[in-house]
């Protein structure tokens, strides 16, 4: 029974995670299917971990396989505004952030409940923002 229960919990994670990290073994697919289910791929800049850099991509193999995406969010890049910036999937693992003030809106992924149409939520900065497991993206200011 415990191992049905700890199944089921990595499953529901992974389902409800806002965005995905690829695996080493997606990064090594040799081939792909041509199935269009799109993700919007995310490369970090080399320098920064705060530029980033993303594309469309027919589905999260293609994506994967492409050399330098780190992550993927779910649907076309189109869909998220042009300044999003993505949350790291991990970013919830970091131990703690700092007290600076950089507003950022933060905005909820399809697994959070919206109250009264409201997705998103006000935070300090990216990291206090990102550290929240049900936020995709921020976009810098505070929300509309």
């Amino acid at each position: 029974m415990n191992k049905f229960a700890i199944v089921f919990a990595i499953i529901m994670t992974v389902c409800a995670a806002s965005n995905i990290k690829c695996t080493e073994k997606q990064k090594q697919a040799i081939a792909c299917t041509y199935e269009y289910e799109p993700v919007c791929g995310v490369k970090l800049d080399e320098k920064s971990q705060y530029i980033q850099k993303y594309s469309t991509y027919g589905n999260k193999c293609q994506a994967c396989g492409e050399e330098g995406v780190e992550f993927y969010a779910v649907g076309e890049c189109q869909n998220y505004p042009e300044n999003a910036i993505f949350c790291h999937p991990e970013a919830y693992l970091q131990p703690g952030c700092t007290r600076e003030l950089n507003p950022v809106c933060g905005y909820f992924d399809e697994s959070f409940s919206c109250s009264n149409s409201v997705c998103s939520s006000n935070y300090s900065n990216r990291c206090s923002a990102c550290i929240n497991q049900e936020v995709s993206y921020v976009l810098q200011g505070f929300c509309q």
